[in-house]
């Protein structure tokens, strides 16, 4: 018999004999066939893990039922036979155990009490229509199975690609997830970090039903936690994190750890799940990808087990490249700042960045803002970890074309100045940030270099040097100018300002905001660094200078400019013109007021004595040069003033006896010990923030002085 003589008026023939039994024939051959693929299964197989309930139920189109239809067409039998190839490959089934299964349920079906039943004449005909059929399903289903293998092979090489295309964390993570569900049968996808209580926040979902669900995930009051002394936390999720190792359910609705999630899982239609921990170079957890198929064991198979090692391979890479250590953002939030930015939320601030030789102001800085419909603002360390490379161009775009309009504002209200602008580190990999550039300062007619570009530190190790000078270059025939922002918060921050060609530098107000904790430290950072700027022709900008004694002490060691609450918080474009027709600052080098004024006068004066020691005639020319810390001494109060001027009388004393190394040291350990106490007196006395947009991040706006 030919494979077409199975269809048709002669099939059907052949089949009267069994017509009225079929339902027994058809039920006793599922039944064997299941009983042979469990016979060829391991205790840790999937399919060992399934009853006949859970099997059947994941088989609707088995061809199995349809063998014994007198109206079957092959291309039916071929297509569910397909589909059932491919549920089989998701439950592990092998080849190897099909053909055997196949060839017992062939020789069963020969010896069953029906077919045996038949004279000679309806036996045969029927055996080979069945037979027929047998091996067209067959073929079928290893031809589904291997369209299971086809596609995540596809989809592994799709993601291992992912991590040369995208550059940032959020559009890695959503481009996983995208590429991920597009495995058949998989549902749904989460990305997800941990809060400060541990508790899991789903940052980026995909998948229809995940979607519509997301916002209401904290009403179950069952989200995952990280800690094992959680209950929420002993679930896939917990233990994952805690361990480095994937976890996977067969049935979500099976296995009691999974209780808490059971009634959102039948809701959502999830069957089987994988959590997946994400790791970092150290192999410290960082998020969590779960995964979530239609299908029971879809990730519990041993081939599937090899994927999963790949891909918990894959992001760890990933995140080494696109490290981010925000706060995580809720999906819902992460959607409302994006819906935000698109709908003309945008705004930009302003902060004064002052000449620290004129007192007056140099240029200022725009700082993004989203609005919220109550006025206030909401942060960038807030919105900026919920946007992609699409989100950040266009956050660019809109704040560039903003600061250049008011600029002009500006330049017509008589107040001539020029502007900086944040520029991500991916602009010297994307051109599409030079090419907005370049239209917006066309559109405005705006002179380029009153425009400078802050690149962010961010490490491009990534990139080669070739492609980051070109691209630096191809900035600098548009006429603008660049600083490097957050000097010294990485570790390639003086190559970087090599491979950068910048005109200036800003120093991380990270490293400056300890200065009342170590004055010493914190201000021979300043001088060391601005040297070495200095020394390469770079203008340098102290950043987060929020105090008199911080802006004084920046002044004595030779920095160019500063910004920061002493100064003025970020304000509107408007603001910013009554800021300047009030402002004027004074800063004496010679006679500083304040404690840490005069202690950067102490550093320099001890560094030129160290130098001057080996040569008398220097040592004693420097002992004999008016200090200018008396200057600060004699001015102060009165109770402040004794003690200071003892310790420094002691001091001089000491040095002109012939500089004992001892007796020097401890003279001038004592001075510095009681000028710190002031510094800590003064820099936490200073007066409190005015109002305004912002809230201050430090403890002093002192206004003109």
């Amino acid at each position: 018999m030919t494979s077409h003589d199975a269809y048709g008026p002669r099939a059907a023939k052949a089949l009267v004999p069994i017509r009225a039994h079929a339902d027994i024939l058809t039920h006793d051959l599922c039944a064997m066939f299941h009983a042979a693929l469990l016979a060829h299964a391991g205790r840790d197989d999937v399919l060992t893990q399934l009853d006949a309930k859970d099997f059947w139920a994941s088989q609707e189109s088995h061809p199995l039922r349809q063998l014994l239809d007198a109206d079957l067409k092959h291309q039916t039998l071929q297509q569910s036979a397909q589909d059932m190839g491919r549920t089989l490959a998701y439950l592990g089934v092998e080849n190897a155990w099909l053909v055997e299964t196949y060839d017992t349920l062939i020789t069963e079906l020969r010896r069953h009490p029906l077919i045996q039943s038949l004279t000679p004449a309806q036996r045969d005909p029927l055996r080979d229509v069945l037979v027929s059929r047998f091996m067209a399903s067959l073929s079928g289903i290893v031809a589904g199975q291997r369209q299971v293998v086809y596609g995540q092979q596809r989809v592994m090489g799709a993601v291992t690609r992912l991590i040369e295309t995208c550059t940032t964390l959020n559009d890695f993570a959503r481009a996983l997830l995208d590429t991920l569900l597009t495995l058949e049968g998989m549902v749904a996808g989460t990305f997800a970090r941990p809060d400060k209580n541990g508790t899991l926040q789903y940052e980026i979902v995909a998948g229809a039903t995940v979607e519509r669900h997301a916002s209401t995930f904290a009403d179950y009051q069952s989200l995952p936690n990280i800690y094992g002394d959680n209950p929420l936390g002993c679930g896939p999720s917990g233990c994952a994190w805690r361990s480095g190792k994937p976890q996977c359910s067969v049935m979500i609705t099976r296995e009691p750890s999974l209780s808490p999630w059971h009634q959102i899982a039948r809701e959502l239609g999830y069957i089987s799940h994988a959590t997946i921990p994400i790791q970092d170079a150290n192999r410290e957890p960082r998020a969590i990808l779960s995964l979530y198929h239609a299908a029971p064991g879809y990730f519990s198979t041993t081939d599937f087990s090899d994927i999963l090692d790949r891909l918990c391979t894959v992001l760890s890479a990933a995140v080494a490249r696109l490290s981010q250590d925000a706060p995580p953002v809720h999906y819902s939030i992460r959607a409302n700042y994006r819906e935000r930015l698109t709908q003309g939320a945008l705004i930009m601030l302003y902060q004064p960045i002052v000449d620290l030789n004129t007192g007056r102001l140099a240029k200022v800085e725009a700082l993004a803002r989203l609005r919220d419909p109550d006025g206030t603002h909401v942060s960038p360390t807030h919105f900026l970890p919920a946007f992609g490379a699409r989100e950040l161009r266009q956050m660019f775009s809109l704040g560039l074309r903003q600061a250049v309009a008011d600029l002009k504002n500006w330049d017509h209200r008589g107040l001539h100045t020029s502007v900086s602008v944040n520029l991500p580190a991916q602009a010297l990999s994307d051109p599409e940030y030079l090419a907005i550039a370049r239209a917006v300062l066309h559109d405005a007619a705006m002179e380029p270099n009153r425009i400078t570009f802050e690149l962010l530190e961010t490490d491009e190790t990534g990139l080669r040097d070739t492609i980051v000078r070109q691209m630096v270059n191809r900035w600098r025939r548009l006429g603008v100018r660049l600083a490097q922002d957050d000097l010294g918060s990485g570790y390639s921050s003086l190559l970087r300002m090599e491979r950068l060609a910048v005109d200036e530098v800003k120093i991380d107000q990270e490293f400056v905001q300890t200065v009342a904790r170590s004055p010493r430290k914190a201000l021979q950072f300043i001088h060391h660094l601005t040297r070495l700027v200095h020394d390469i022709g770079l203008s340098v900008v102290i950043e987060g200078v929020e105090s008199r004694g911080l802006m004084e002490a920046a002044t004595i060691l030779g920095a160019d400019a500063a910004q920061g609450y002493a100064i003025s918080q970020p304000i509107t474009a408007d603001a910013l013109r009554s800021w300047y027709r009030d402002f004027d600052l004074v800063v004496a080098p010679e006679r500083p007021t304040t404690a840490l004024g005069a202690y950067a006068t102490l550093l320099l004066r001890g560094t030129l004595l160290d130098l001057a020691r080996s040569r008398p005639t220097l040592l004693g020319h420097i002992i004999c040069e008016p200090c200018t810390i008396a200057a600060y001494i004699e001015n102060g109060t009165a109770a402040r003033s004794a003690a200071l001027k003892d310790s420094y009388a002691k001091l001089v004393a000491v040095i002109r006896a012939g500089a004992d190394p001892q007796r020097y040291e401890k003279a001038h350990n004592r001075l510095e010990q009681l000028l710190r106490m002031e510094i800590r007196r003064e820099e936490h006395t200073a007066a409190p923030a005015a109002p305004g947009i912002d809230k201050p991040h430090g403890t002093a706006f002192l206004g003109p002085p």
